[in-house]
């Protein structure tokens, strides 16, 4: 099969800090990985840089596209968009479509529909500007984000606030810096819990759950930052390990699965996705649906669960390949060998 693979890269920080193209150029090192397990399992791939005047004309060129774009340029909001161009001119793509990867792309939305579903949730508060009335329903320790980020861009340590004064000052900074709205949320001081899906139309396979094993000191706050998710050589990055499968009771793990599944399916998610969990004793809260997670083979949450369940690398990312051709109904000149879902 003609597989081309999408990716962007980030020359110019527009909103943020420069540190920032950590994450988001992090990209190129997947697309390779990908490029060279679909190539192993005799598939014809090319890369492709995101360029949007050349979006429609792709569909000549392959048969299916591996979708690995997280927007163009340092705008992640285009990263729907990229779908919708896909969809409009009716080519096929792994992973998300545009309407799941809006919704994700918005903390805000993503947790009320959440709450609309029934998924537990951390109560939260989306604050556009300063000054701003806080909601007497949150209370101290409370953590903000940015809204329409991903890859722990945007939050850092002091994050997570206690008092009036930093969590003022926290919103400012990003409201200035990224230029967004900036999520207020209520602080889980309990376990980071994984669970990594895929799907076809034939239901939702869970993998084992993983866990984020944070050994920080105790006055720092037990959260992927982007120094945990990115910097290698930081204190932060090296204390927080991942765990698969995960130490958690049978019940517990039966309840995450269902709650990730149905959280899963409430956003619209295709193909693949992984849903993060915060978990206080018997108390579960989803914090995120990520649609299209990261699958870069060094360190990634979702190829850790999928290599606990037994699938080397190769074997998840034509997995991943040929769920999307299913979903899609490709027709193949090149017939892989078949991988049960």
């Amino acid at each position: 099969m003609r597989v081309g693979i999408l990716y962007n890269l980030v020359d110019k920080i527009e909103s943020g800090k420069e540190l920032d193209k950590l994450a988001d150029n992090e990209v190129l090192d997947t697309s390779l990985a990908v490029k060279a397990a679909l190539e192993r399992k005799g598939h014809e791939v090319f890369l492709e840089r995101v360029s949007p005047a050349e979006l429609k004309n792709l569909k000549s060129r392959y048969d299916i596209i591996f979708n690995l774009a997280e927007g163009i340029g340092s705008d992640a909001l285009e990263e729907p968009k990229i779908a919708e161009a896909f969809e409009k001119a009716g080519l096929s793509f792994t992973g998300a479509g545009s309407k799941a990867l809006a919704l994700c792309l918005d903390k805000a939305k993503a947790k009320k529909i959440m709450m609309e579903n029934g998924i537990p949730t951390p109560k939260y508060q989306l604050i556009r500007k300063l000054p701003a009335k806080i909601s007497k329903e949150l209370s101290f320790p409370l953590i903000i984000k940015p809204v329409h980020e991903d890859g722990s861009i945007g939050i850092t340590s002091d994050s997570v606030v206690k008092d009036e004064e930093n969590l003022h000052k926290k919103i400012q900074e990003i409201i200035e810096v990224y230029k967004q709205p900036a999520l207020v949320e209520e602080y889980i001081d309990g376990r980071e819990i994984n669970v990594a899906l895929f799907s076809n139309g034939h239901g939702i396979q869970a993998l084992p759950l993983s866990e984020v094993v944070f050994e920080f000191p105790e006055e720092v706050p037990k959260i992927v930052s982007f120094d945990a998710k990115w910097v290698d050589d930081s204190l932060l990055n090296k204390n927080s390990v991942g765990k698969c499968p995960a130490d958690v009771p049978e019940h517990l793990k039966e309840k995450l699965i269902e709650l990730g599944k149905k959280a899963y399916q409430a956003l619209g998610c295709s193909d693949y996705g992984r849903v993060d969990f915060r978990m206080k004793g018997e108390e579960i809260y989803a914090l995120e649906v990520n649609p299209n997670p990261c699958i870069n083979p060094q360190g990634a949450g979702f190829i850790r669960s999928a290599n606990a369940a037994g699938y080397s690398y190769d074997d998840i990312i034509n997995k991943i390949l040929m769920i999307a051709v299913e979903r899609n109904k490709v027709k193949q000149e090149i017939k892989p060998t078949p991988i049960t879902v």
